[in-house]
């Protein structure tokens, strides 16, 4: 892991975009090259070396810049942004022939346990429906979410023209840049319908707070007046406030908020449970591998198992009223009241 001597004449800044441009520059690949372009410029603009040599900046800087950016930060994201940097150096050390470094064995990948409780059930997700709980706009984008089992990042880039309300659908461009329809219910339907109005054009979700980067944002992203299409961080952002407002309790645990993409896992959850087959479910979440569905989605809800349970119960308690009434008389035993009743008593 040691760095050439002679400078290559390329900063990192320039080694970063390079990378960018040789591993994501298709189209449908535009979200990956976003995310993974923020954060080597994080890292780059914590290690104050973006103009520098990639040659001058060793493996345990960017192992420095890992633990000081994101060591505090959940597992997840932990492993999402080490994934990012190894990517990166991958290509430095093999393709770009820059510099030969890789993260030493201490920067580790994190073990994340399965978590089964994400889904949240049916009961504890109607609040969210009610008019007082949220405005408008934020209950429809929730239960379009949620009839849906979208992605947010999806719906949020939905224009007015993508939606075909009558047949309760709209066209969106899903992970991997592959164009679907997607189906939601009516109470959604009737939901978004309310909150475009006579819209005709523009982003379906909409809000007034101007984005920092508003002057450079396509004209795509505009909506009538002053508006804006409504960002994931914003909309993540309020979906949390108001269900650690509503303290929402589900599945025997408390949480201190829900997360956008938890209506996700609930509505395939929920499906799954209705007795909807694979086939069906991978059509509605758009998953290519049927295991990567049934591994991280259609787990059975604590409710579903409780009422299996109680249901099970409910067959015992019959089978054993079922073979009292059916056992002999002679050989049942007399209650224990009659027995002491008739019992003779001592003198």
């Amino acid at each position: 892991m040691t760095a050439p001597v002679k400078p290559c004449g390329v900063t990192l800044d320039r080694a970063i975009v390079e990378w960018l441009d040789d591993r994501f520059s298709a189209p449908e690949k535009a979200g990956t090259r976003r995310q993974y372009g923020l954060t080597l410029r994080r890292v780059a603009a914590w290690l104050g070396a973006g103009d520098q040599d990639v040659t001058t900046v060793s493996a345990m800087d960017y192992a420095r810049a890992l633990r000081a950016l994101w060591a505090e930060r959940a597992d997840a994201t932990w492993n999402a942004n080490r994934a990012n940097v190894c990517s990166f150096l991958t290509w430095l050390r093999e393709w770009a022939e820059y510099v030969d470094v890789k993260l030493p064995k201490r920067c580790a990948a994190r073990t994340i346990a399965d978590d089964e409780t994400k889904a949240v059930d049916r009961e504890d997700l109607d609040v969210l429906w009610e008019p007082d709980t949220a405005g408008l706009r934020e209950r429809s984008l929730w239960r379009v979410k949620y009839e849906s089992s979208s992605r947010a990042e999806a719906l949020l880039a939905l224009d007015i023209e993508d939606l075909d309300l009558a047949r309760r659908r709209a066209r969106v461009t899903v992970k991997g840049g592959k164009t679907v329809w997607i189906h939601f219910g009516e109470m959604g339907a009737a939901l978004l319908a309310e909150y475009i109005g006579d819209r005709t054009s523009g982003p379906v979700w909409l809000t007034e707070r101007r984005p920092w980067n508003w002057r450079s944002r396509p004209v795509a992203d505009r909506g009538p007046g002053a508006t804006f299409r409504l960002s994931y961080n914003r909309a993540e952002s309020i979906f949390k406030e108001t269900t650690s407002r509503l303290g929402f309790s589900g599945n025997g645990r408390a949480f201190d908020f829900l997360t956008l993409h938890q209506l996700r896992h609930s509505r395939l959850t929920h499906l799954a449970e209705d007795g909807v087959d694979t086939p069906a479910l991978q059509a509605i979440s758009t998953h290519r591998d049927p295991r990567t569905l049934h591994r991280k989605y259609t787990k059975v809800s604590s409710r579903a198992v409780a009422d299996v349970m109680a249901a099970a119960d409910r067959r015992e308690a019959m089978r054993r009223r079922e073979d009292a009434r059916r056992r002999p008389s002679a050989t049942r035993g007399r209650p224990r009241a009659a027995r002491v009743r008739t019992r003779p008593l001592r003198r």
